[in-house]
């Protein structure tokens, strides 16, 4: 089977993070806040458990999360839009405060698309493909939202696997550039297992590089379908290693984005695959580094406390000895406690010092001078062995050789 290469496409910023389409594959983690799932891991309307669960999957690797309240597994049971209401916005509500990542509403209904939106979900995942309730769509472009456009096929008349999804995808744009959602919001969804027999779905996964002229984002659903329990003839729960074979195939042809329970183990295969696929170069340097500095209030409580801000997201590896350095550029001012991080993330580099700001703000760090005092400082100096230089962030930072707390260790 010959890979297909991905199209370029320009990068998409959603919810403040930059995703470059091409780059890597994306891994959206699934949070079922159903007492139904196909797949077992339903968490009903137990918040804590569905945050901890989200927290915990954005820490293995997860760039989006994806939350529903209702199933869609053949044969579901319908839920009311109050009950699926009560489930997942409270969710929605408490993780948009603890994750830095994109969160995604798994709905039909207008009101709960509406309501996740206002609790802060940036993206709407219509397994209608906008062709059930209008309102959807409205809802979607008024809160300025991405939207997953899956082709659902069930109920509808078959002639081709690829022709059904092409046609189905392009009913669904329709509907959004009607409601007025730009093109580059859409994210294409061809709705493995929705409406499809089990040979049907496997074609789609062969074929998938076919849809790539569609010139959009690739998002594609394979994780513990009931199409691997026929082949392996496995449950649900064994279901693992055949998700595993499908997501590398998946990457294989094209999928930009690949939805998953299993986000720690996923995660390796997508980059085991996106080395075979996009290539791979050991890097030069594995260091990702952040200096951090406050000469304002209690200088060793500013820098702890911005330390444990930058959780779960980023993670500590090696912190530095503390240092003590005169100011840089305006010297009437007191003195910076400095140290130095050296940390992993999954993070771009843009949505790192994004992270960045954002604790320096918790903290209390106000505008003010360029090199004025500051409650909390935070710099990103080295990123692996990436160089960048950009109007809005230069890596290797400009001034490493002047932070002698960095270079000192």
């Amino acid at each position: 089977m010959a890979a297909s290469q991905p199209v370029p496409l320009a990068p998409g910023l959603i919810a403040g993070r930059h995703f470059v389409w091409g780059s890597r594959t994306f891994l959206m983690g699934i949070i079922n806040c159903t007492d139904d799932s196909f797949s077992g891991d339903g968490l009903h309307a137990n918040t804590q458990a569905a945050l901890r669960q989200g927290l915990r999957m954005v820490q293995e690797g997860a760039d989006i999360l994806d939350l529903g309240a209702e199933s869609t597994r053949p044969g579901f049971q319908p839920v009311s839009e109050q009950d699926e209401l009560a489930r997942v916005v409270p969710v929605i509500a408490q993780l948009v405060r603890e994750v830095n990542v994109p969160l995604s509403i798994d709905s039909t209904k207008a009101a709960v698309v509406r309501a996740a939106l206002d609790a802060g979900a940036t993206i709407v995942n219509d397994v209608n493909g906008l062709r059930g309730e209008p309102d959807v769509a409205r809802a979607a472009s008024q809160a300025r939202a991405s939207v997953v456009m899956m082709h659902n096929q069930r109920n509808r008349p078959f002639r081709d696997v690829i022709g059904d999804i092409r046609d189905g995808l392009l009913a669904g744009c329709a509907q959004a550039e009607a409601a007025g959602i730009p093109t580059e919001r859409l994210i294409m969804d061809p709705g493995f297992g929705f409406g499809w027999r089990p040979q049907q779905s496997i074609e789609m996964l062969r074929r998938l590089g076919e849809l790539r002229d569609m010139a959009r984002p690739l998002l594609v659903g394979t994780s513990r379908k009931s199409t691997i329990g026929a082949v392996l003839d496995l449950p649900v729960q064994d279901r693992l290693e055949g998700t595993a074979a499908t997501v590398a195939l998946a990457i294989a042809n094209g999928a930009d984005i690949v939805r998953v329970h299993d986000v720690r183990e996923m995660s390796r295969v997508a980059r085991m695959a996106d080395a075979v696929v996009r290539g791979w170069q050991p890097p030069v340097s594995d260091a990702i580094l952040l200096g951090l500095g406050s000469n304002l209030g209690d200088r060793l409580a500013n820098l702890r406390r911005g330390v444990e801000l930058l959780g779960p997201e980023v993670r500590v590896q090696q912190l530095s000895a503390l240092y003590e350095s005169a100011p840089w550029g305006v010297t009437d001012q007191p003195a910076f406690l400095n140290a130095a991080l050296r940390v992993e993330t999954h993070l771009s580099p843009h949505d790192l010092l994004a992270k960045c700001k954002a604790v320096e703000a918790t903290v209390g760090r106000e505008p003010g001078p360029r090199w004025g005092p500051r409650i909390l400082d935070i710099d990103l100096l080295l990123y692996r062995d990436l160089r960048l230089d950009e109007e809005t962030l230069t890596i290797p930072h400009p001034r490493i050789a002047q932070r002698s707390f960095v270079l000192r260790p």
